[in-house]
Formats: structure tokens, C-alpha cells, sequence
């Protein structure tokens, strides 16, 4: 092989990673980090009420309610509607608010977000106590495995594994 040809292939190889890096890096100001699925911090939060409808909405024919059901569903998606319109307007409040200049004021922030979503689970955890009730077993396994944070886009909370550690690992 000529002595040219290494180096010039060397070359090519670094230009082309270093463009496909530089476009990986970059990010449109509408999208998160994960291309066009936006995280829920990057959330408009007029897309908000949609969001949660959308959720419910598939929910619902999940859950296949029957006719007696239906009013108890009602009061559980208008609790969940009412949370929701307070967390986009907590959210647009929160986007307009000067950024924390030191740890404690953003420590206090932080304080006062955990107060009210505390409040506004103890609320939650009401409205799901009364509609589950009204639910049968197999739509509460269906209700288990589609609401909450666990069911969300396939995340789960903590290690897959359980909290056990691999043989073999710290």
C-alpha cells in the first residue's frame, strides 16, 4: 500500500466522525435530547392537558368499563384533569421564575416543589382509592400495570434486577 493512502484514510475517518458527533451534539430548541420524543421537562405546558388525556384515553378502553363504572371513572378523570391543569400552570410559573443564584434558595425551591407534589399525591392516591374500588380484579391487574410511573414509555423505577446484585459485583 502507498504511504499516502493510510494517512488519507485515517483522515477521511476522523472528518466523518467528527461531523457525525458534532450532529449528534446538536438539538433543535422544540426537541429533547432523544430526538422528536420530548421528555416531560421539555414539555410545553399547554401540551400538558393533552398529554394526559391521550394517557387516560388509552387507559379507558384498556380498562373496558362497564356502564356502572362509568361515574366513578368520570370523578377519577375529572380529579386527574384539575392536578393536571395545576401542574402546567405550577410548570409555565416555574419557566418565567429567575433561575436560584445560590444552593439554598434553590434548595428552598425545590422544598417548596416537593410540598405541593406531596399534596397533590395524597389527592391523587384518594381519587385512585375510590375508583379502584369500583374496579374488577382483572381490570385492577390492567389498572396496576397501566398507571403510574412504572408504566410510563417502559421505564421502571430502581435496578431491573430488583435491588439484588450480580454474582460477582460491588
Amino acid at each position: 500500500m502507498k504511504t499516502w493512502i493510510k494517512p488519507a484514510i485515517a483522515a477521511t475517518v476522523i472528518a466523518v466522525h467528527g461531523v457525525w458527533v458534532t450532529g449528534a451534539f446538536a438539538q433543535d430548541s422544540e426537541r429533547g435530547p432523544r430526538g422528536d420524543k420530548p421528555g416531560v421537562h421539555r414539555m410545553a405546558p399547554e401540551r400538558f392537558a393533552e398529554h394526559a388525556e391521550l394517557r387516560l384515553a388509552r387507559l379507558e378502553l384498556a380498562l373496558a368499563l362497564t356502564a356502572q363504572q362509568q361515574p366513578a371513572w368520570n370523578e377519577f378523570k375529572s380529579a386527574l384533569n384539575a392536578r393536571t391543569a395545576r401542574a402546567a400552570e405550577e410548570f409555565g410559573q416555574r419557566a418565567k421564575q429567575e433561575a436560584p443564584k445560590t444552593a439554598v434558595e434553590r434548595l428552598q425551591r425545590q422544598e417548596e416543589a416537593g410540598k405541593l407534589r406531596l399534596a397533590e399525591l395524597g389527592e391523587t392516591r384518594k381519587a385512585v382509592e375510590r375508583f379502584y374500588a369500583q374496579l374488577s380484579d382483572a381490570q385492577k391487574k390492567v389498572f396496576d400495570a397501566d398507571f403510574g410511573p412504572r408504566a410510563r414509555d417502559g421505564h421502571r423505577m430502581g435496578p431491573r434486577d430488583g435491588g439484588r446484585k450480580a454474582p460477582g459485583r460491588c
